[in-house]
This record gives C-alpha cells, structure tokens and sequence, in this order.
C-alpha cells in the first residue's frame, strides 16, 4: 500500500489528453477487438473505464483501438465484466509481454 506514496500524481482532462495525443489511444469495452488477436503498438495511451459506468462517451470518442480482455475458456462468457483494477493489471502484462517479445503483432 505504500507503494502509492514512491510516485508522482499529474491531473489531467482525459479527453483533451487523448485526443491531442499523436499515437494510439487504447480503451477497454465490452465490444472492442480481442487485445490477444489485435496488433498493439508499444507506445500509446491505455484507458480504462470503471465498473459501474466505463469509458465516459468524451473518452471513448478519443479511443482509436477498442479492446476486449475476451472470457476463458473463450466459448464461456461467464461474467460480463472485470473490476477495473484486474482489467489494467490484465491488459498492461499483455502490452509488457509483447514488449519484451519484441513482436508487437499476435502469434497466429
């Protein structure tokens, strides 16, 4: 928990932010692409929604690439959504492992 207190906070407008960024915004939605089939740039913006309400509509007009963490097994939905922490936890190991790989691009 003290972890919290070892970084800097910067506020910000998320929209202005995303939008005037030059490089790809990436958000979370229940209809985006499958993030595990989808090509992921090694540099941009993630956006997560929280729970109850998501991405707000100024948001997600910034988001160039709408992802999904997809259910597993893929053919059992399950639940319809993640708690927003496990959501992030979810989607920057994928964009870290790509990183690491050096292969931005799925295996197919």
């Amino acid at each position: 928990m003290g972890a919290v207190f070892r970084i800097s906070f910067y506020t910000a407008d998320i929209p202005t932010l995303c939008s005037s960024y030059p490089g790809k915004v990436y958000g979370t939605f229940l209809d985006g692409e499958n993030m595990y089939k989808k090509d992921l740039s090694p540099f941009g913006i993630i956006v997560i929604g929280n729970e109850a309400n998501g991405i707000s509509p100024a948001t997600a007009a910034c988001v160039s690439d709408r992802l999904f963490i997809p259910p597993f097994p893929a053919d059992d939905p399950g639940s319809e959504s993640l708690n927003a922490a496990v959501a992030t936890a979810v989607t920057v190991a994928e964009f870290r492992r790509r990183l690491l790989s050096g292969n931005p691009r799925p295996e197919r």
